[in-house]
């Protein structure tokens, strides 16, 4: 039994090569620069998709007009994905009142986001695009840190934001954060070599005239933008400066529903790009490669690994097991938001998404958990 447990400690080793390589990359690499806010604020076209969000669309509308982005410099393009509630109207009514430039534009039949955006942007007037969701709330300078991140090189064609929880009590909200700060982190080192495509779909701008199309047939759309931009030959990046937080379901039942569906989308549009794989750029020759493992290897290695190694200490040293289990069980009660726990918690999401892949996920639901208005 003792070879079992040799096993599993070699396969727990090779499905965490990939975080340490990314551990490293953070700690030692090169550090990404302060590109500030732009000289001169470019046109923007904000598109905003809702899905029965009608407890938060008003909010959401206060959070924009609080943006310290120049009014004059933006138009909203709000798209309402067939509700059936008081979505469409409470949005009408809260723009109206903002003095904000905008549009609505009432979808005839439920398309999903990827599609909602793709008619969305034949809409719009100005050279850059930024897509959000009508449930999730900037911080004050996000658009201009953002706006700055773009501005900066001309290489770059998309860029994303950093996606926070809003912090509560929330068992659910604090083990997101652990992983988040995490994630954030990867994502920067990433974009400070070359590129990213794990994008954050609340916050995304891209150039109209590099990017016309987001991939609507499989994948995230956040990750597809990015993946446009790479495939073009241009940078997308990750700005943690560019802040934007999200309500996470207080039900791991909801939020479970939430991040299969965000995993498998993702995992989708990683399998769908393969072909880049043979372009000779740092993004393809290392991230890419790394990700692929991470998404399609890891979950399946670390649970396997931690199988086969309870099976072995369970044969062999019983008590080890025990213990161990003890431990475990503590630490994860006493100390929720650690990172193995976000870690355990992502892995068991990703394996889901794998074994979700080929289901029809093309359409939102509404996640939002704040009290009815």
């Amino acid at each position: 039994m003792l070879l079992l447990i040799i096993i599993a400690c070699v396969l727990l080793f090779i499905a965490v090569i990939p975080y340490i390589v990314y551990l490293f990359g953070i700690t030692f690499g090169r550090k990404s620069t302060d590109a500030g806010f732009p000289a001169e604020y470019p046109r923007i076209t904000i598109i905003m998709s809702a899905y029965n969000e009608e407890r938060v669309v008003a909010d959401r509308i206060a959070n924009l007009e609080q943006c310290n982005y120049p009014k004059d410099a933006y138009e909203v393009l709000f798209i309402d994905d067939c509700s059936d509630d008081d979505t469409l109207a409470r949005a009408q009514a809260g723009l109206e009142k903002s003095g904000i430039s905008f549009r609505i534009i009432a979808n005839t039949e439920r398309m999903g986001t990827n599609r909602s955006y793709n008619h969305a942007m034949k809409l719009a007037q100005y050279p850059v695009i930024v897509t959000t969701d009508a449930d999730v709330f900037f911080e004050p300078d996000a658009l201009n840190y953002l706006m700055g991140r773009l501005e900066s090189d001309p290489g770059i064609a998309a860029v994303t934001g950093e996606l926070r929880p809003r912090m509560n009590n929330d068992e659910t909200t604090k083990l997101e954060g652990a992983y988040r700060s995490f994630y954030g982190r990867m994502c920067d080192w990433e974009s400070t070599i070359d590129s990213t495509y794990n994008f954050n779909g609340a916050l995304v701008a891209f150039r109209t005239n590099l990017i016309r199309r987001i991939d609507d047939k499989r994948g995230s759309d956040d990750a597809n933008t990015a993946f446009e931009a790479i495939r073009r030959g241009y940078r997308a990046v990750y700005e943690r400066r560019a802040i934007v937080y999200e309500d996470i379901p207080s039900s791991f039942r909801i939020q479970y529903r939430q991040k299969i569906r965000r995993a498998k989308r993702l995992i989708e549009a990683t399998l769908a790009n393969l072909d880049l794989l043979g372009k000779d750029r740092p993004f393809t020759r290392y991230f890419y490669p790394l990700r692929l493992f991470m998404f399609l290897c890891t979950p399946t290695l670390f649970f396997a690994g931690l199988a086969l190694l309870a099976i072995g200490l369970y044969l062999s040293y019983p008590l080890v097991l025990l213990a161990l289990a003890v431990i475990v069980a503590v630490v994860g009660i006493a100390w929720r938001e650690n990172l193995f726990n976000a870690f355990a918690v992502n892995q068991f999401y990703l394996l889901m998404g794998l074994l979700n892949l080929g289901k029809e996920t093309r359409v939102w639901e509404s996640t939002s958990k704040k009290g009815k208005a």
